[in-house]
């Protein structure tokens, strides 16, 4: 049995999962019928990534974190969403990263912090909520600047596809772009299929 495969077009993120087909081992033993079911299985699977629901997909975030950096301005320059990546680098031994509250984040407090790691020399959290984080370093450097506070957001949601004019022949949406290479490709298949009969 085939395995599942992704298709994923990467400029509207439209993704689906489709299955695996082998066209040639599907035309060997079973002549004109066993060929004109694996190309309208091609076309059904292509089809349908075509109109599939556009996913985001998470980001990566990564800093270095040590101290007598300004956060504050890096944080600016950044969008977090949920289910997004923070990745923490630093050098082995030196720090730590904790998660906290307001307070302990107004005051650099590590007293009773939400999360945090301190083995190794890099930490990757999931923000998995919709709200403000809070991350110091517990080992006397967030006074000097090494606390990050972050806002974490819903994803947008996915870009609405928009009607292309067909008069205008500039192709704006790749789906449509899709469909009718798939068309041709569905029709040159099928001339061959047509010619080994």
């Amino acid at each position: 049995m085939p395995d599942f495969v992704f298709i994923k077009d990467k400029n509207t993120h439209r993704e689906c999962k489709a299955r695996e087909v082998d066209l040639e081992e599907m035309m060997r033993g079973g002549g004109a019928p066993a060929a004109a079911t694996a190309v309208v299985v091609v076309v059904v699977a292509v089809l349908t990534c075509a109109m599939g629901v556009a996913v985001a997909d998470p980001q990566q975030h990564s800093l270095n974190w040590r101290p007598d950096a300004n956060y504050t301005v890096w944080a600016a320059k950044q969008r977090f969403y949920k289910d997004d990546w923070l990745v923490f680098r630093w050098t082995e031994g030196q720090y730590d990263v904790m998660v906290v509250n307001e307070a302990a984040y107004n005051t650099c407090s590590a007293e009773n912090p939400l999360d945090g790691w301190s083995r190794g020399d890099r930490w990757a959290v999931q923000l998995n909520q919709t709200k403000r984080w809070y991350f110091i370093c517990s080992k006397g450097y967030c006074f000097n600047g090494m606390k990050l506070s972050i806002l974490v957001e819903k994803p947008p949601p996915p870009p609405k596809a928009q009607p292309q004019n067909l008069k205008s022949g500039s192709p704006k949406d790749s789906g449509n772009l899709m469909i009718l290479r798939t068309a041709l490709a569905v029709a040159a298949v099928w001339g061959v299929v047509l010619r080994l009969l």
